[in-house]
């Protein structure tokens, strides 16, 4: 097995048609030297998109932290990328950039995006976050971030108990470590939404419980249940 410097992971569930068109935005970066890791977590089989870099794992419905936390387990990379099975990157360059960046200038990359809605309509995402800003929101998109695998040495893997905050616990940890975070103002991704996104209102209740669990770990104050919309 050839080792990459960037592992790309994608978590899936039965989305074969958003699956392909982030497959094929992973596949066109400027930048090569990468594996994409797809990490099933459906009933279904995942296609062949015929490219020695794909390798596929079946995470046999276990969840989505789990499903990412296989992934890392799994990854080769000395650089790990994410990107969620309905969104997708529309800049080109967003592995180059990251990996520039993660080369010299910080532990921990993330940019903009472009929120997508059904009626087509698009509003940019444009926000920093750093070690006090994260106290109290989280502003940083899952689907834009690239980090030096090794913070999972040092801090471990993601929460499986947080399914709905796993990122922000994730993001509050490596801020707490003092590791570099770096962002770019460039829109990396585009995020599709939809009825059925983990941060909709029908999964409110649940998020809210989570919420509750997030704050009493990491002992936020004053913290209001949110979502990505609220920031553009």
């Amino acid at each position: 097995m050839n080792v990459a410097k960037i592992s790309v992971i994608i978590p899936t569930r039965d989305r074969p048609d958003f699956l392909a068109e982030a497959v094929g935005s992973v596949l066109q970066q400027s930048f090569s030297d990468l594996e994409l890791l797809i990490v099933n977590d459906g009933a279904s089989p995942v296609a062949n998109f015929g490219d020695e870099r794909v390798r596929v794992l079946n995470n046999q419905m276990r969840g989505a932290v789990p499903a990412r936390n296989l992934g890392i387990l799994k990854a080769s990379g000395s650089h790990i990328a994410f990107l969620d099975d309905d969104d997708y990157w529309i800049n080109p360059s967003h592995l180059a950039q990251a990996n520039a960046t993660l080369s010299g200038l910080a532990d921990f990359y993330f940019a903009n995006g472009n929120m997508l809605f059904p009626d087509g309509e698009k509003r940019l995402f444009f926000r920093n976050a750093d070690k006090q800003s994260l106290l109290s929101d989280n502003t940083i998109l899952i689907s834009t971030v690239c980090y030096r695998r090794d913070l999972h040495f040092h801090l471990g893997t993601f929460d499986e108990t947080l399914p709905y905050y796993w990122d922000w616990d994730w993001y509050l940890r490596v801020a707490m470590a003092d590791f570099r975070i770096a962002h770019s103002s460039q829109a990396a991704v585009a995020i599709r939404v939809h009825p059925h996104n983990m941060s909709g209102e029908t999964n409110r209740e649940a998020r809210q419980k989570n919420l509750n669990l997030l704050i009493a770990k990491h002992d936020l104050k004053n913290i209001t249940l949110k979502n990505h919309l609220d920031f553009v």
